[in-house]
């Protein structure tokens, strides 16, 4: 007998098929809140003239192309990461149905991307070439592939141990660097890669990558500082306050969707498949660490801070006056929510993280799966970005919960 919970998430995969999924099994980034479709032109009639990425502006692409496929490879990883958790789990033909043709989705991405190089991994803006990618679209795509990799055809499993050896060596090769929308030649974080090289590495039996991944962790005190945007690290005076800090005297939080869930994808790769390593004992900190700072962000009504503060001398937690800094509620709990059940696998006993996933779970519905809220927090040309439902929201809670299930 199915339970309340799993009836939802019947119910949002049912929507996510109907409204968020493209003709090609693309996921869409976000949609119309009000329309439950595509945004049109005219959703972006008060967002003013264009000025870049911020309000969604890409030269040779309108700002409605940018939205629904912005990260389209993040979205469609996700669902094809919770699909594969619910086959695991029910054996379900239709659910393999589905997760094949978000392979196939990540594979025609894939196949775009040869425009630039074998391995490039782009945002298909508008469902065609562009030059953006990043390093979080790829992290998703490959993580995704190898999750899949088990139940795929023997086809499958030839595209894949090509595929992800691609994308990390495309990274290798420079060194980790590429353009991020205005910015020339961007210094990528570094610590996003090991993961890149251990996935490839076993896809491959490469040595290059073997030994990339090797000399990555090596280096661990020169490109692993302390994460500069933990509250532990900045009380403990390793970070100096920024200019808002010092003004409101008060540790800022923010991202912590991104963050959180970024890393715990990481982290949980590199402690499943080496084990053995030297560092899994600082690996699993993180997580504490993450998760303590994670914590703090979120509502009671299973929504997320996207931006808080943390009193110098109280440690007392207040909300940040509307600013130019983003300072709303956010439905990117739902990220929050899978990277502490990916925790739980680690930690299976803390009742904190599974009191606060179960609310989130429990408390978000089709309305709740958006990027931002509160209009009145953000000046008028970027109102538009409280009018969406998001991809990575909703696809994330049906990976969280069935990857729960699994759990």
């Amino acid at each position: 007998m199915k339970n309340d919970l799993q009836l939802k998430a019947l119910a949002i995969e049912e929507f996510v098929q109907k409204h968020f999924v493209d003709d090609k099994g693309c996921v869409y980034t976000f949609l119309d809140k009000k329309t439950q479709a595509p945004p049109d032109d005219d959703f972006f009639a008060d967002a003013g003239e264009r000025h870049n990425i911020i309000d969604f502006s890409v030269p040779g692409f309108s700002r409605r192309d940018v939205a629904m496929y912005e990260n389209c490879g993040m979205c469609t990883g996700a669902y094809l990461m919770s699909l594969v958790y619910r086959y695991s789990i029910e054996r379900n033909e239709e659910t393999l149905i589905k997760a094949r043709r978000c392979f196939k989705t990540l594979k025609y991405i894939f196949e775009i991307g040869k425009d630039l190089e074998t391995g490039f991994f782009p945002k298909i803006y508008g469902g065609r070439f562009s030059q953006e990618t990043s390093s979080d679209q790829c992290l998703y795509a490959i993580r995704s592939l190898d999750k899949f990799y088990e139940f795929a055809s023997d086809e499958e499993k030839k595209d894949i141990d090509s595929m992800i050896p691609a994308i990390a060596d495309f990274w290798r090769k420079r060194k980790y660097k590429y353009d991020y929308w205005h910015q020339k030649n961007m210094q990528w974080p570094v610590f996003r890669f090991p993961v890149f090289m251990l996935i490839a590495y076993r896809h491959s039996g490469e040595d290059k990558f073997k030994n990339e991944y090797e000399r990555l962790l090596s280096d661990w005190e020169k490109n692993y500082p302390p994460q500069f945007n933990l509250l532990g690290n900045k009380q403990k005076g390793l970070v100096e306050p920024g200019e808002y800090e010092k003004k409101f005297h008060a540790w800022i939080i923010s991202s912590m969707p991104d963050y959180f869930t970024m890393r715990m994808m990481e982290l949980e790769y590199l402690l499943l498949n080496d084990p053995d390593n030297p560092l899994v004992s600082r690996w699993k900190q993180s997580i504490l660490d993450m998760w303590n700072q994670a914590k703090l962000v979120l509502t009671n009504n299973g929504k997320a801070y996207y931006m808080i503060l943390s009193d110098m001398d109280s440690g007392k937690l207040r909300r940040p006056a509307p600013c130019d800094l983003i300072t709303s509620i956010t439905g990117w709990s739902s990220m929050i929510a899978r990277a502490a059940v990916q925790a739980l696998h680690f930690y299976p006993e803390n009742g904190e993280m599974k009191k606060n996933v179960q609310n989130i779970l429990s408390r978000l519905d089709i309305n709740d799966f958006t990027y931002f809220d509160e209009p009145e927090r953000f000046p008028a040309r970027l109102c538009f970005k409280t009018r969406f439902l998001s991809g990575d929201s909703i696809t994330n809670w049906l990976w969280a919960y069935w990857q729960g299930r699994c759990q």
